[in-house]
């Protein structure tokens, strides 16, 4: 193997800090005089300070400090370890699973060539050097997923075209949440071949397996070569960290991107969910049913009978029992025959249980072959693992360690001593738990300490709360990190590639290291513990957010909590549970509302909510009381908590950030109350807290500014000032418009303005400017695009443009439904009737309306007014009978958001 070039370009000298590495000399200097070190300490050093602009492989590594060498790869530690001890831990960082690479800053005049004493520090004038924070490098690239050669996915021909199929869709366009790269499938190409033809024909194919089977993977391979067939796509919903029959429909939704009505019993929310997708043409793929079968099953079964755009895969161990269930029934993979003939590598090849085991030892070793010499050993070892492919995996891990032959013999003697699971279990059950038992075993004892911790993380971490969690007083952070990087070499742990790398346990290793947590007796002590460190992140980002010295963007603050929700949701069951910390759990909702209401799950939070605000009394912390209360005035912005609570917990948290002195915080607190009072009507107790927000300005950051702008607008809408309003609006808009990661806002900032143009009768500005946004957006479908889209088709029926107000329906429906506007737009689409000669319709419609507008207490707001104005003005000509109005009134108040987006599909 050819190592690759240095990234930056040869130089003979790197300064940093107190240390000035010298290529010519083979010297490395610490304060002008020569350090000891070795040659191979040398070599890596130079080596990673050379390429300091990436990160550096250890297979790399060792072809540059050991060419032509073959050596463990405990040599590269021991390396990196004497290294670090000269330089400093921060020096040289691990990436885990992947490589090292060089972190010390370059001291200025470094490039050019400078002396050592040109660029030389002393240790007091040496900066400190910077926490490291680990940033994936750029993946490599990899080939596009190919199936086996001849096998296509099935396409709909004009003849015959599958329910639900995309007409028309652009060559290589593809919607969903399945990646567009996946790693080979191995030894599955006949299974792939055969489910994608059940999928053709059948509504809901459930693949059914042991664990460790490889049910994911063939699905996601499915999903891969179907994700264009469908106008919707292919979306894949993990439910491995779903614990219960409550959360299904929510983790399914946020999935999909659907806002679940703010209130309402768990069969609504699920009647919701099915009616949104009862209008999509998709590919759903639910993933490790098994542990909410129940749910699981009555989820499947209703949208198989609502929804027939909707095709259905799903993985579980046991099958989902609805009717029109097909099963699909994964076996292990193919392995030679005992007793037969001996085959030689490349027969060997064909069984799909050796070419797993050998593409997976080769990415840990490129160096390894199958040979005549080896194929034997081989093909025993996958023999005894069943074909199983998470236990050849694991096997195939230790190659480079045990070679095939140390690791045939191991193999065998583990299998002998582990045998003792229960008699009722599957076989490939017992042997499964074997393979991870006996994998265990080889792991050194930390590795195994931080194993068992790790297993209580719910749908992955990353490594920041990887090491706060698993250190201890034995352990520093520093340890966990090399352990990791261990546990992921030795495939217990999975490194999922991205810009910020997350890691994960598989399911099955998850269960096995929660069992062994529980033997150590530390189950409730690192539940605390993860607890503890979750709040701590969630907490950290928010005041990075919206503290007083926060500078996070929207845009970064979602995108780092929103992978750790299922570690949040997790965090609050146990602090808020019979065992937990109520403390724990208040200062959880304080740091975690922000970022629920963000994405629509603002119900969730709610109900913690109102099971704890009666705990938050004296002993709480004040900066944690005073935070939740503020979460608790965002969840209940628009009326979705009671009105007694909301404004309580407004004048709460701002008497707790008055008497602390947190300007920005009381900033906040302001514009929630101020925003509150409006909503319900009081306007003008509203506009009496401008004052002081404005007296608190100076020092507020771009987007809490706009955020000011956008309350006061709000109030101006709500006393009809309709002009203040519009230039609330533009002030909001500029405040965002070149406001790095700030871009929801300024979409909301739009859909404001284009509002405030309809109600000065500006309807060509008000159509001009959403086209340009929506444009802008490229599809976008967020909240705001949502309201954006309606405040264009208001313009459109305004200003006469009915078929183009239709076409904007139309395109809308589908986001309107997901993001939980339709009491916004009912009143609208009433009127658009109307004027369209639809008067049944439009009576149904309006009907309609106004219950979503009374439940949700939004009848009296200006445009919902002049909507119902407009509607009166429309049906006055066409005067129906009063028997045929009442009862098309009491159809229409029975309509639910399914009947009205067909009435409006018509």
């Amino acid at each position: 193997m050819s190592p690759a070039a240095p990234s930056p370009g040869p130089t003979d000298r790197f300064a940093f800090g107190r240390f000035v590495l010298q290529a010519s000399t083979r010297q490395l200097l610490v304060d002008g005089a020569p350090a000891k070190l070795g040659a191979r300490a040398f070599d890596l050093l130079l080596a990673l300070a050379e390429r300091r602009e990436r990160m550096v492989s250890k297979n790399e590594l060792l072809d540059l400090v050991w060419p032509g060498l073959v050596v463990e790869e405990a040599n590269l530690t021991v390396q990196v370890s004497s290294l670090r001890k000269l330089l400093g831990p921060t020096a040289i960082a691990t990436i885990p699973g992947r490589g090292y690479r060089f972190m010390a800053p370059l001291l200025a005049g470094e490039e050019a060539g400078a002396s050592p004493a040109a660029v030389r520090m002393t240790r007091a004038e040496s900066p400190a050097a910077p926490r490291w924070t680990p940033t994936a490098p750029a993946a490599p690239s990899e080939p596009p997923f190919t199936i086996a050669p001849g096998l296509a996915p099935p396409t709909a021909t004009p003849e015959s075209p599958m329910p639900g199929a995309a007409a028309g869709t652009a060559p290589g366009v593809a919607r969903g949440n399945v990646p567009r790269r996946l790693p080979p499938l191995v030894g599955r190409d006949d299974d792939l071949r055969a489910l994608l033809a059940q999928i053709e024909t059948q509504a809901l194919v459930t693949i059914t397996g042991a664990a460790g089977m490889g049910k994911t993977a063939l699905a996601h391979a499915a999903a891969h070569a179907l994700r264009e067939r469908w106008r919707d796509g292919a979306w894949f919903v993990d439910l491995a960290p779903v614990t219960s029959a409550e959360q299904l429909v929510p983790a399914v939704a946020q999935t999909l991107g659907v806002t679940l009505p703010a209130s309402g019993t768990a069969l609504e929310a699920r009647d919701h969910l099915v009616g949104v997708l009862s209008s999509m043409s998709a590919l759903l793929v639910l993933d490790n049913c098994e542990q909410v079968v129940d749910a699981a099953g009555a989820l499947a079964q209703a949208i198989v009978s609502s929804a027939p755009g909707v095709r259905l895969l799903a993985t579980s161990q046991e099958l989902l029992r609805v009717p029109r269930e097909v099963r699909f029934r994964l076996d292990p993979l193919a392995i030679p025959a005992p007793g037969a003939d001996r085959p030689g590598p490349d027969a060997a090849l064909q069984f799909g249980a050796v070419g797993l085991f050998v593409r997976r030892a080769m990415a840990d070793d490129p160096r390894f072959a199958l040979s005549s010499e080896n194929v034997q050993a081989v093909t025993d070892i996958c023999r005894h693992l069943d074909g199983l492919p998470l236990a050849i995996e694991l096997a195939a891990a230790r190659v480079r360690l045990l070679g095939v032959r140390g690791l045939q013999q191991r193999l065998g003697e583990r299998f002998r001593l582990l045998t003792g699971g229960a008699r009722s279990a599957p076989q490939r059950h017992q042997t499964l738990h074997a393979a991870i038992d006996w994998s265990h075993s080889l792991l050194s004892a930390v590795e195994q300490t931080v194993l068992r911790r790790l297993g209580v993380f719910v749908g992955g971490f990353s490594l920041e709360l990887a090491q706060a969690l698993a250190q201890d007083s034995q352990l520093d952070e520093w340890a966990v990190l090399d352990a990791i990087g261990a546990l992921v070499d030795k495939s217990m742990v999975v490194a999922d590639a991205g810009e910020r790398p997350r890691y994960r346990l598989l399911e099955t290793t998850r269960s096995y290291a929660l069992e062994k947590l529980a033997a150590a007796g530390e189950e409730v002590a690192w539940a605390k513990r993860h607890a503890e460190v979750v709040c701590e992140f969630f907490g950290r980002t928010e005041e990075a957010r919206g503290g007083e010295q926060g500078t996070l963007s929207y845009a970064e603050f979602l995108q780092r909590l929103t992978p750790e929700l299922d570690n949040a949701r997790a965090a609050l069951a146990w602090a808020g549970g019979d065992a937990g910390d109520p403390h724990l759990a208040i200062a959880l909702i304080g740091a975690s509302s922000a970022v629920f209401a963000a994405l629509g799950l603002s119900l969730e939070a709610r109900r913690s909510v109102l099971g704890l605000h009666a705990h938050v009394d004296d002993t709480v912390h004040p900066q944690r009381a005073a935070l939740f209360w503020l979460g608790v005035c965002a969840l209940g912005k628009s009326g979705q908590l009671p009105q007694d609570l909301t404004l309580d917990a407004a004048h709460r948290c701002q008497r707790l950030y008055r008497v602390a002195g947190a300007r920005r915080r009381l900033y906040q607190a302001l514009l929630k109350t101020a925003w509150y009072l409006s909503f319900v009507g009081e306007s003008q107790a509203a506009s009496a807290l401008l004052p002081e927000l404005l007296s608190l300005e100076d020092a507020m950051p771009a987007w809490l500014r706009a955020e000011r702008w956008h309350v006061q607008g709000f109030i101006a809408t709500g006393l009809e000032r309709f002009g203040d309003a519009l230039e609330a609006c533009r002030q909001q808009r500029a405040l965002l418009l070149h406001e790095p990661g700030e871009g929801h806002g300024l979409i909301r900032a739009e859909a404001d303005l284009i509002h405030g143009l309809n109600m000065l009768h500006r309807y060509d500005e008000a159509i001009a400017l959403a086209q340009t946004v929506i444009a802008r957006e490229q599809g976008e479908h967020s909240g705001s695009m949502a309201v954006v889209l309606l405040r264009l088709m208001t313009a459109q029926i305004e200003s006469h443009r009915v078929e183009e107000a239709w076409d904007t329906c139309r395109r809308a429906l589908p986001g309107w439904r997901r993001d939980g506007t339709m009491p916004l737009v009912c009143g609208w689409l009433a009127v658009l009737a109307a004027r369209s000669g639809r008067h049944a319709d439009a009576v149904r419609l309006g009907a309609a309306a106004s219950g979503y507008q009374r439940r949700a207490r939004i009848e009296n707001w200006p445009s919902i007014r002049l909507a119902r104005e407009r509607l009166r003005e429309s049906l006055a000509a066409q005067a129906l009978p009063a028997e045929e109005t009442e009862r098309l009134q009491r159809e229409g108040e029975a309509l639910d958001e399914a009947a009205i987006a067909a009435l409006c599909a018509a």
